[in-house]
């Protein structure tokens, strides 16, 4: 069941950002509604290319748009400490990553993905929503959105919790251990992106 909605799942993470205007439940709780079904109507009919499927997530991502806010996100502490030309390395890489490693689960041939928003809660460090995505009339699943507003002043979907694990979370503590057990060195990550990269375009 996870598997036919993770990569829609990265993909919102990527792309789910719109203008914030005030804060509250009933904006993030349409973000989500609006995130979700657009990433789901834009892989129906899959699995796709390689190609296919990356041009498909960075036009989400040119829609809405916030790469650079989420590439933060993960790297944390070594983004503030990254040079621009690392920056800008680790954004081109950050899509064709993603889809190397997960394209092969874009697979909604169906297009009846639904959001059935069940609430939200507003809280200091942002808003939580929950929602039921629904596949089919005997398989859907429950997750958790975490929303916080942008630098920028707009709502961003920084996590999405399923089955008790937050996926942002599992890719920055990923990335991180990464470049913390070389010392730092971001290249060292960037290395075993094109890797990936070119291995799954073999």
């Amino acid at each position: 069941m996870m598997k036919a909605v993770f990569s829609v799942l990265l993909a919102v993470l990527l792309l789910a950002v719109q203008p914030a205007r005030a804060a509250g439940g009933p904006e993030a709780e349409a973000l989500v509604k609006q995130a979700v079904a657009d990433a789901a109507a834009t892989f129906v009919g899959g699995p796709f290319s390689r190609e296919v499927s990356r041009e498909k997530v960075s036009a989400l991502v040119t829609k809405y748009g916030d790469i650079a806010f989420e590439s933060e996100l993960i790297l944390g502490r070594y983004w503030r400490k990254a040079t621009e030309a690392q920056k800008d390395t680790f954004t081109n890489l950050l899509i064709p990553f993603f889809v190397a490693t997960y394209a092969e689960l874009i697979d909604n041939s169906s297009g009846s993905t639904q959001v059935e928003v069940l609430g939200s809660e507003e809280r200091q460090d942002g808003v939580l929503v929950k929602a039921r995505m629904i596949l089919s009339p005997e398989d859907s699943v429950v997750l958790s959105f975490v929303i916080v507003r942008s630098p920028a002043g707009r709502l961003v979907i920084t996590d999405v919790i399923a089955e008790g694990a937050g996926l942002l979370t599992t890719i920055r503590s990923d990335f991180t251990s990464v470049v913390r057990n070389a010392g730092g060195n971001l290249d060292v990550l960037f290395d075993a992106m094109r890797k990936k990269i070119d291995l799954a375009a073999k």
